[in-house]
């Protein structure tokens, strides 16, 4: 494929496809195919996120809502390390979790946000536990499947030149396992970001879900700004996924599976 045909695919192609979906949500609110009241055109919409943009207001809202999320990763990442790690070395502590974590995996972290408000009010604490609800089990997950993974060579010949404990654990156990992880923290990462934005709608915590809610139930008059809201929690989604996508990229390059996609693009670019 030629060095044209690929900036095709990967840059105009998807600018293209945006235009398009933008030219026709303009379209269909101009000639009221759906009613500007409840969906405002595409233009006032991007006017609102311009203003929203050029005030603190936003930035503020952003902010409330990485802080949330930074927090409730950090901990779901911390606690599934050591949680996923110990179940994953015990056979018998394995089947005895594995039908608590199934039934908890099960539970939409919407369904206990009653019970969180009661406890924590609408405040940070309450939107971090709901994060950890709902990020910790699928990464827990992985994490156990990347520990038993891990070769028994590998694991025996650090014990045979006395590697252990948690020297063991940074040098061995989390790299034989990094792509497990990697994915794990990708899946947790898209979770914990819509229960930040839920817990700030439904909760009421401060942070960009708040600001949405705010703007309607200010009246239809705020709709563009509610419409622009949405769209920059849609933003920050992608550029969390794209940070993860980057950073398997370069923490994973040594692995196999990096080199076979770079091998994979040498051949398509040849």
């Amino acid at each position: 494929m030629s060095t044209t045909a690929r900036g095709w695919i990967t840059w105009v192609l998807p600018s293209l496809t945006v235009l398009i979906v933008l030219l026709f949500w303009q379209l269909i609110t101009v000639t009221q195919v759906v009613s500007p009241s409840e969906f405002p055109t595409m233009t006032d919409s991007v006017g609102a996120l311009w203003a929203e943009v050029t005030s603190a207001r936003l930035w503020s809202a952003v902010g409330a809502t990485l802080i949330g999320w930074v927090i409730g990763m950090s901990i779901t990442i911390a606690l599934g390390l050591i949680v996923g790690t110990a179940l994953a070395f015990s056979d018998f502590a394995q089947r005895s979790a594995a039908p608590v974590i199934e039934i908890f995996k099960a539970i939409p972290a919407i369904a206990i946000l009653p019970i969180v408000i009661l406890v924590a009010g609408s405040s940070l604490p309450m939107k971090v536990f709901l994060i950890c609800f709902a990020a910790f089990w699928p990464f827990v997950i992985q994490v156990i499947y990347g520990v038993r993974s891990m070769d028994p060579i590998v694991l025996d010949t650090a014990k045979a030149l006395g590697v252990g404990g948690v020297r063991r654990f940074f040098t061995v156990v989390i790299p034989s396992a990094s792509p497990y992880l990697v994915t794990g923290m990708r899946i947790a990462s898209a979770q914990a970001l819509i229960l930040a934005v839920v817990a700030e709608i439904v909760g009421g915590a401060e942070g960009i879900g708040r600001n949405i809610l705010l703007a309607q139930n200010a009246g239809t008059s705020a709709y563009p700004t509610m419409y622009a809201y949405i769209l920059v929690a849609g933003l920050l989604g992608i550029t969390l996924t794209g940070a993860f996508f980057l950073m398997e990229r370069r923490v994973m390059h040594w692995h196999e599976s990096q080199r076979n996609i770079r091998a994979s693009n040498k051949v398509a670019g040849a």
